[in-house]
């Protein structure tokens, strides 16, 4: 997995067994991706000492800045070395409803396995996570167990029993209310609220783009701004940027009209705004870079 790669991907390989010290993250180029020829090094290193790569986890929507990982490039090359490909795409998978999406995830349709959280921009509740895999007999070799006790449970060919494709025996009836809002919304409403936060961050990324005071700091690919208060015409070091900002994201926390958050973008301090929301305007994400303007001249004047 690439350095950007969210938590969970590690979580995951250590609940199935593999060790801390067989983790392997790949660094990324400039734009956030995964660095092909980095990954390429990596496994031919491992191989040489008689370990055998399981799998390359790549990212549709990092955490961090929303980064896309070379899909097309990455599947070619798994193909080729017959290792599992993984796509994380539970922040950005669901931009495939729209064609912006489709474009910029090319190539995630070679996937062997992609997780989906419906929770982040298909707008539902907690908790609403979903595994697709291309091959669902891998599915069913790990996960299908028979019990005496649940025979009635195999009501004919080809009806699913989702025990047989999970941990859980147990479980609710999460796909329930995707299917619901559907039902109840229709897609159109769906794809209409995707675009409008890709619209409103490529809005965002040109107005902090036009400030002399802002600075953007990655790439917008999907609905991700990653930025910093970092003045024109004003020699700051990094240690002063980095107390800035983080006083402007104090200023923002107490004042309580918006939320952002921040990152660490190979060790550089940054503010971090998601729009996700399906009731966001420009009008609210204008209003909230205006007050990271006022916050940074206070925070600048303070330093």
């Amino acid at each position: 997995m690439s350095d950007q790669s969210h938590g969970a991907l590690k979580r995951a390989a250590l609940i199935v067994g593999v060790h801390r010290e067989h983790l392997r993250l790949v660094p990324t180029d400039d734009a956030f991706r995964m660095d092909i020829n980095e990954l390429r090094s990596c496994i031919e290193r491992d191989r040489s000492m008689d370990l055998h790569p399981m799998a390359v986890c790549a990212n549709a929507g990092t955490t961090s800045t929303g980064a896309i990982d070379p899909m097309d490039e990455l599947s070619e090359f798994c193909s080729q070395e017959n290792i599992w490909l993984h796509v994380d795409a539970a922040y950005g998978g669901f931009s495939m409803v729209t064609e912006d999406g489709r474009r910029r995830l090319d190539g995630i349709q070679h996937a062997d396995s992609i997780s989906l959280d419906a929770h982040k921009w298909f707008f539902q509740s907690y908790e609403a996570g979903a595994l697709m895999v291309k091959n669902l007999e891998h599915l069913e070799s790990v996960f299908a167990m028979a019990n005496d006790a649940l025979q009635d449970t195999v009501w004919g060919t080809n009806h699913p029993n989702f025990a047989d494709r999970g941990q859980q025996l147990s479980r609710a009836a999460r796909a329930l209310k995707i299917w619901m809002s559907v039902q109840t919304f229709g897609m159109a409403k769906f794809r209409a609220a995707v675009q409008s936060g890709l619209d409103l961050a490529q809005e965002a990324a040109k107005y902090v783009e036009e400030s002399p005071l802002l600075e953007v700091m990655a790439p917008v690919t999907l609905g991700v701004l990653c930025f910093r208060v970092n003045p024109e015409g004003r020699d700051c070091n990094e240690a002063t940027l980095e107390s800035v900002n983080r006083n402007v994201l104090v200023r923002a926390f107490w004042d309580e009209r918006m939320f952002f958050s921040s990152t660490s973008l190979k060790g550089i301090f940054s503010l971090r705004l998601c729009i996700l929301n399906h009731t966001t305007s420009w009008d609210d994400v204008r209003s909230t870079l205006d007050q990271v303007i006022q916050y940074g001249k206070e925070a600048l004047a303070e330093s």
